[in-house]
């Protein structure tokens, strides 16, 4: 497998602009990368290989007349198995879904194609973005160690990013699934704020609580691609008319929220102090570090719960039960917990989710972000295939994630070099719903302190 890794995506838009690049040789590597590298990898779902290369011969043209160019001309990008792309089958990561094509494309790749991005594949994925990768498919392969899970659901494109195939992949998260992949395969992974970027032609997981966002390998790279991703839609009714924001410059004065004994309760000894070395890098840089405690997160688990299962079920209306031999054993088995919801415990979570979001906005009113753990451990060791739901315990895992689904804020995990075994550790940062350039600031300046993160062995 070649050692060769994509530049960032602010390099790469930058010398096609320059005419350092031209757009063919760039989509022609990142084929290259794929080609070689899936065998062991296992991220492409659907190659758009020939369509990207067409693609990239315009964009040179383009560049040859002189033409405006976009912020993301001629970059290379992955999408998870559930955006829509006209003319192109949408498997979700299942079997049930493998032959429908799309008939349109989904808004937020319109609009990373408008910008001068070029799609050259789709990306694996769980099924569904289930809790598992169904095993007639191929799983992605964690690239710093694969006897580790890739996690999920974003699994393909977060792998396509560390191991330096494709500078950027877009994911969907509605419990953990753009920040947990990132986590374990050792990239950055950014959930924006609901509604900042649109779900139109995106298939759901569970539709109030599903963020669309990329994975890259840098802080920058997942800021200008969110930027381009978002705007409001008119076929999203979801979707947020506020302008995203312009970037702010440091954390100097900001005030950064550290609950203390949930971040380090539970956890790992490197995932603990890989939090608090961040909050101590933070502080260093100017940022003024303050004592909380998140709000209403013990009560939280039963609501976002109940929630997640009553949408999981919406979402399969027109499947299930009618296709359930088709179903995986992992998710006939979130569907079927799904039937033991009652419509007056779907009535009290709604409740609860508002007043949650009130303690949320009241907690952004003393901090402007919060530092915390991405997952309570590194990657673990793979499982038996099929195995995992979205059981009472996996939702108790993931608490340091899906409660910013509950509430819509913008979170991203960034990585902090490697642990004792090798594997890549993480950190969380989180800020108020709506406040992505915030999210994106302290980011910046966690990822400016972060030791290195060595390239994956498997590239070599």
């Amino acid at each position: 497998m070649s050692s060769q890794r994509s530049g960032t995506v602010v390099e790469i838009a930058a010398a096609v602009a320059a005419g350092e690049m031209t757009a063919s040789d760039v989509i022609g590597d990142a084929i290259d990368r794929l080609r070689s590298a899936d065998g062991t990898l296992h991220v492409v779902a659907h190659a758009m290989f020939e369509t990207a290369l067409e693609q990239a011969r315009s964009a040179d043209d383009a560049v040859a007349r002189g033409d405006s160019l976009g912020p993301l001309h001629g970059v290379p990008i992955g999408l998870k198995d559930l955006y829509d792309v006209a003319g192109v089958p949408t498997a979700a990561g299942s079997t049930i879904l493998g032959d429908t094509v799309a008939d349109t494309t989904s808004t937020a790749v319109q609009n990373l194609e408008a910008a001068g991005a070029i799609v050259v594949a789709k990306t694996t994925m769980t099924e569904f973005a289930g809790a598992t990768h169904n095993d007639a498919l191929p799983m992605p392969v964690n690239p710093y160690d694969p006897t580790r899970s890739p996690a999920g659901s974003s699994s393909g494109s977060a792998v396509a990013v560390a191991a330096g195939l494709l500078p950027a992949a877009l994911g969907s998260d509605t419990v953990t699934s753009i920040r947990m992949p990132a986590a374990w395969n050792g990239c950055v992974g950014f959930k924006p704020s609901y509604g900042r970027v649109s779900r139109h032609g995106v298939f759901p997981l569970a539709a109030t609580y599903d963020h669309c966002g990329p994975l890259t390998r840098t802080v920058a790279d997942a800021d200008l691609v969110a930027r381009v991703m978002a705007g409001h839609d008119p076929l999203d009714v979801t979707s947020r008319s506020d302008p995203y924001g312009d970037p702010l410059d440091g954390v100097a004065g900001m005030r950064v929220g550290w609950d203390e004994v949930f971040a380090t309760e539970r956890v790992s000894s490197d995932v603990a102090e890989t939090s608090r070395a961040a909050i101590d890098a933070l502080a260093t840089a100017g940022a003024e570090i303050v004592d909380v405690t998140i709000p209403l997160r013990a009560e939280a688990e039963g609501h976002y719960y109940t929630l997640l299962r009553a949408e999981i079920a919406a979402a399969h209306r027109g499947l299930w039960p009618a296709r359930r031999d088709d179903y995986t054993t992992s998710f006939a088995g979130i569907l079927s917990a799904a039937d033991d919801v009652h419509r007056d415990d779907v009535v009290d979570a709604h409740e609860f989710r508002i007043g949650f979001r009130h303690a949320i906005d009241r907690l952004f009113e003393n901090v402007d972000a919060l530092v915390m753990p991405t997952i309570a451990v590194n990657a673990f060791p793979l499982g038996p295939p099929g195995q995992g739901t979205f059981d009472e315990g996996t939702i108790a895992f993931l608490s340091f994630t899906w409660l910013w689904n509950l509430c819509g804020a913008p979170a991203l995990s960034v990585p902090w070099g490697l642990d004792g075994e090798g594997l890549p550790n993480s950190v969380q940062l989180i800020a108020a719903p709506g406040a992505d350039p915030t999210a994106i600031a302290i980011a910046a300046a966690t990822e400016a302190a972060a030791p290195d993160l060595p390239a994956p062995p498997l590239l070599s």
